[in-house]
């Protein structure tokens, strides 16, 4: 276990709360763009901003300390995919349930957050007078599919996992970091989830590629998700809460696979082996 691992934690949680608050130089991409463009250009500047942005401190961050990266890239096994992608399709199974769990009662306690917090999320598919624009869809995927999964490992699995647990425990660090990267998406507790278990298939398989390409895996199956609903019901379909509130039954029946997927994972063997983190 690396005990000195130099890269404060503090620094990790800063940047990555800050675009919540204030992201320098924002207003001035937006200049640049000019107010004549489409809505969606903005959308796309700030994602890439900030991932620009996170991606610059980490290097500054790996290359001051002299961390050797390439330490957190062991080399993966077909095995160790197919496992791991099966974790991956569970925590999905699992955030939709925890989805309908919280938000479900919420709608009706609390509609207007719900609307705010849940429903009305930035689409991933933009469309402009019915018509899909191909580069701005494309730069969206990248940044879903490829840029995000790559920054968040590399950040909370790759730096946070390796500062937290020599000082707490690795229990603690999974769930400090995992809910850190919980509470600033949509469903916190399915991303908490999600985060945990991409916390325990690094230390199970010792390289960040395998949780890089499940969480890939993952962020384009939502995306596919929200494909789905567009081409099934047209580009000027808007998700409502009727309509989240008329889909209970999806999350009564994601709940019963999750519950019944853990049981049959914890019964076996293969939530006994030892965790360790990789050597850097």
């Amino acid at each position: 276990m690396d005990t000195t691992f130099p890269i404060k934690g503090r620094y990790i949680v800063i940047i990555w709360l800050l675009p919540f608050f204030y992201l320098p130089g924002l207003n001035l991409i937006y200049f640049f763009i000019g107010p004549n463009e489409e809505w969606y250009w903005y959308d796309i500047a700030y994602y890439f901003y900030y991932h620009s942005i996170f991606a610059a401190l980490l290097a500054l961050l790996i290359s001051r300390n002299k961390i050797n990266w390439r330490l957190m890239f062991h080399q993966s096994s077909t095995s160790d995919f197919l496992c791991s992608i099966n974790l991956t399709v569970f925590t999905l199974i699992f955030s939709i349930a925890s989805a309908y769990a919280l938000f479900y009662p919420l709608s009706f306690l609390l509609p207007e957050f719900v609307d705010y917090w849940f429903i009305e999320l930035s689409p991933v598919i933009y469309s402009f007078e019915q018509q899909y624009p191909i580069l701005p869809n494309i730069l969206s995927l990248i940044s879903l599919v490829i840029l995000a999964p790559a920054i968040e490992e590399f950040a909370f699995r790759g730096i946070l996992l390796h500062r937290w647990t020599p000082k707490w425990g690795m229990k603690r660090a999974i769930l400090a970091s995992s809910i850190l990267f919980g509470i600033t998406h949509p469903d916190p507790i399915g991303a908490t989830a999600f985060g945990a278990a991409m916390c325990v298939i690094y230390l199970k398989t010792q390289t960040l590629l395998v949780p890089i390409v499940c969480h890939a895996i993952n962020n384009l199956a939502s995306w596919l998700i929200e494909a789905g609903y567009i081409a099934w019901l047209g580009p000027s379909y808007t998700y409502s809460m009727e309509d989240f509130q008329s889909e209970w039954p999806v999350g009564v029946i994601a709940a019963i696979v999750a519950s019944i997927w853990a049981y049959a994972y914890i019964s076996s063997d293969r939530c006994k082996n030892e965790w360790c983190l990789p050597k850097i």
